[in-house]
């Protein structure tokens, strides 16, 4: 879902910025309105491709590679194939609605979560469980 996000002046001037091509700039600024209030999103080019460029041969994947190479975003993988997009520095420049959603996708560098873990270890659920929290055998 697209969210209302602000674009400050010196968007248009930034010196770094200025050295992608030009639909690489209107990516960026369109993944600023598809991301999450962190900043994140699900890294899926060809859905990005959908809601920022319905109409135009854009490569999106490339486009993003670019701006991970520049700093402007940072792409990441979490177990099981799971990746994800963080733009940097967005909580610098957002002040999302109070009435948005918390973001439900885990920030780049993150612990890994039971599920996550379960599928990087390929173990069973109760075997997550600390020695400590599991119920000892009555003799």
């Amino acid at each position: 879902m697209a969210r209302a996000r602000l674009l400050k002046p010196g968007f248009f001037s930034n010196e770094e910025l200025c050295e992608l091509p030009p639909f690489g700039r209107l990516l960026f600024a369109g993944l600023w309105t598809i991301a999450d209030r962190e900043g994140r999103l699900v890294d899926s080019p060809r859905w990005i491709k959908a809601q920022i460029f319905p109409f135009d041969n854009v490569p999106v994947d490339k486009l993003l590679t670019d701006l991970d190479d520049a700093g402007f975003i940072q792409r990441y993988g979490r177990p099981g194939g799971k990746k994800y997009i963080q733009v940097s520095k967005f909580s610098e420049h957002q002040k999302p609605h109070v009435r948005e959603a918390e973001s439900t996708i885990p920030a780049p560098g993150s612990a890994l979560d039971e599920d996550e873990q379960r599928q990087t270890l390929d173990v069973p659920k109760d075997d997550l469980r600390s020695p400590v929290s599991k119920s000892v055998p009555k003799s």
